[in-house]
């Protein structure tokens, strides 16, 4: 696999949104999203206004998945075939990340803030092992965006939404703003935030974090909890069910 480099800033402190002032009003359409058996993906959708009477400033949406660990491995060719190596290990890194903004985020804000407020999905994976002698950190981070990018749980949009993109950031006149974010079908099924951010000359402003909660119903949520909350029985019914359906299959067969 050919790895990307990505120019990684150094980590500063890490600062949350939670640092500036909160008084960038924002909220989500659907802060709840069910999931049902035929599920195939939704929308979030984000509102929100600009509290600048003049308009100033530049509007930066984050909506965020749960981190979950993760690993990349590099391909290397053996004897004229490729074969994995070694493994390079995240303690931690964004199940789904989507960013927004009404103009490139380089142009809105420094490098050093992209890290510190963890506006690329770069920023927030944490390495738990060491890479292979030689190689680049930021390599392996660049790999493991490009990866999930290619499976449509990595998302970037900059500039005006476009209806063929069926997302992105749009502004209106007096501050108002609109986020539009597909998650496809694939995109874990747990708590997301929807973080809102207003820049004003490469610094940070104000925010305001707004929780989704996508959640299992009907038949499929009672087997998750089954399966989640009470896993003997779960497995044991699990044996039972597939002991009476090789018995019926024999059976039918002895006859024909």
């Amino acid at each position: 696999m050919a790895l990307a480099l990505l120019c990684a800033t150094p980590a500063a402190a890490q600062q949350q949104p939670g640092d500036v002032a909160n008084d960038l009003p924002a909220a989500v359409a659907e802060e709840q999203i069910t999931v049902s058996s035929d599920y195939r993906g939704s929308f979030v959708t984000v509102f929100g206004v600009n509290p600048d009477r003049r308009g100033r400033g530049d509007i930066v949406v984050v909506v965020r998945g749960p981190t979950q660990p993760a690993r990349v491995m590099r391909k290397r060719q053996v004897f004229g075939l490729y074969m994995n190596g070694d493994a390079v290990r995240f303690r931690e890194a964004p199940s789904f990340f989507a960013v927004l903004s009404n103009r490139p985020l380089r142009q809105i804000a420094s490098a050093e803030s992209i890290w510190r407020y963890q506006l690329d999905p770069a920023a927030s994976a944490q390495l738990s092992s060491a890479v292979p002698a030689g190689a680049d950190p930021s390599a392996y981070r660049a790999a493991l965006v490009r990866l999930r990018r290619e499976q449509g749980l990595y998302q970037e949009y900059s500039g005006r939404a476009l209806p063929e993109r069926r997302g992105g950031l749009t502004l209106y006149q007096g501050g108002l703003f609109r986020a539009v974010v597909r998650l496809p079908a694939n995109a874990p099924i747990a708590q997301y935030h929807a973080d809102t951010y207003l820049f004003r000359d490469g610094r940070l402003v104000s925010s305001q974090r707004v929780p989704i909660t996508i959640s299992r119903v009907g038949f499929e949520r009672r087997i998750h909890d089954l399966a989640t909350q009470h896993s003997f029985i779960y497995g044991l019914l699990t044996v039972l069910l597939a002991l009476a359906a090789g018995w019926v299959a024999a059976l039918i067969f002895r006859r024909t």
